[in-house]
């Protein structure tokens, strides 16, 4: 995306108006309440005057300030212990609410347009000011790994991906200007997430990142309500099928075949401009292929050329043997 403040969930939600009343923004937007706004806490959740260091520029405290008291509220709301915050999503904060947290994070590096030295001042101020210093929380609570600037941008893109899959209604895409071109940024953040598999299987070479994507993966199986991509393996994929989900792809993580799903085949559509539903240069499928097999096919494609994915399928020279 040309302009990376753009990219923001705030942003996107102004072209997709079915994403403000999902559960994932109803979360988000409570992060952007100051902690002195809140009518019900009496300033529970505000970083103490503490927080605070002269070698930190100020555009980053105020964001650190900002996070001590998100990841308060989502600690205190996730152990029953206030139900002061996030309204009628409590429970949902329990099972997500980490996961959204580090999105509106990710959204804020972004949309401050925080250069690598201040994502650098960042996580130093979290580690020496929030990470174990706040009452009750312990350490490392939601996982939030240091990350540089280009990996953070990566995993909230892969953050947006599945926001817009899981709440994406057919009838309210009309695909302007606008909204075509965050089709564009789905699109890339598909490639990311299936490049980031292959690449974290076969090479740790950002650990931290590699957790994060972990994580997310984590999320998307088990049948799990919030995935926008849902994973399966081979003696769960059944259930994928009769609940008439379609497949995305099948790829190895931790030596183990991950099928994917998604449960509106009209996206594929939509996302044509992402290299991996584009490639032209895709494994070819043989007709006893666990694609094949996972499809469900009542034909199977035996290919002899390059399959060239175009708008949701276009098959090349290829010969249908009909099974009965």
């Amino acid at each position: 995306m040309s302009n990376d403040k753009d990219s923001s969930l705030d942003k996107i939600k102004e072209e997709f108006n079915f994403i403000a009343d999902s559960v994932f923004y109803k979360i988000y937007e409570e992060f952007d309440i100051s902690c002195d706004l809140n009518p019900y806490d009496n300033s529970a959740s505000c970083p103490p005057d503490s927080l605070s260091d002269s070698t930190i520029s100020e555009k980053v405290i105020n964001l650190l300030k900002a996070l001590y008291s998100n990841l308060y509220r989502v600690y205190f709301t996730s152990n029953d212990e206030t139900n002061d915050y996030f309204g009628e999503n409590i429970d949902d904060v329990k099972k997500i609410g980490c996961i959204y947290l580090k999105y509106w994070l990710y959204d804020q590096i972004v949309s401050k347009d925080l250069d690598e030295s201040q994502v650098i001042e960042l996580f130093k101020g979290y580690e020496q000011h929030i990470n174990g210093k706040i009452r009750e929380i312990p350490k490392d609570y939601c996982n939030i790994n240091e990350l540089d600037l280009n990996y953070i941008k990566t995993i909230k893109n892969i953050y947006a991906l599945n926001t817009f899959l899981h709440t994406y209604n057919k009838n309210s895409n009309n695909c302007n200007s606008n909204s075509c071109k965050y089709m564009e940024y789905f699109g890339e953040g598909l490639d990311e997430f299936i490049y980031g598999i292959n690449n974290c299987t076969n090479n740790l070479s950002n650990k931290n990142y590699c957790n994060q994507l972990n994580e997310f993966i984590n999320m998307c199986k088990n049948d799990n309500e919030y995935a926008g991509i849902s994973i399966y393996y081979e003696n769960t994929k059944s259930k994928a099928e009769s609940e008439g989900k379609y497949l995305l792809s099948v790829e190895t993580y931790e030596n183990k075949q991950h099928y994917m799903y998604i449960k509106n085949k009209e996206v594929l559509n939509l996302l044509k401009n992402s290299h991996f539903l584009n490639s032209q240069n895709r494994t070819t499928i043989a007709a006893t292929s666990v694609v094949g097999s996972a499809i469900g096919l009542s034909s199977i494609f035996y290919y002899f050329y390059k399959v060239i994915l175009n708008d949701i399928f276009i098959y090349k020279n290829c010969s249908i043997i009909n099974i009965k």
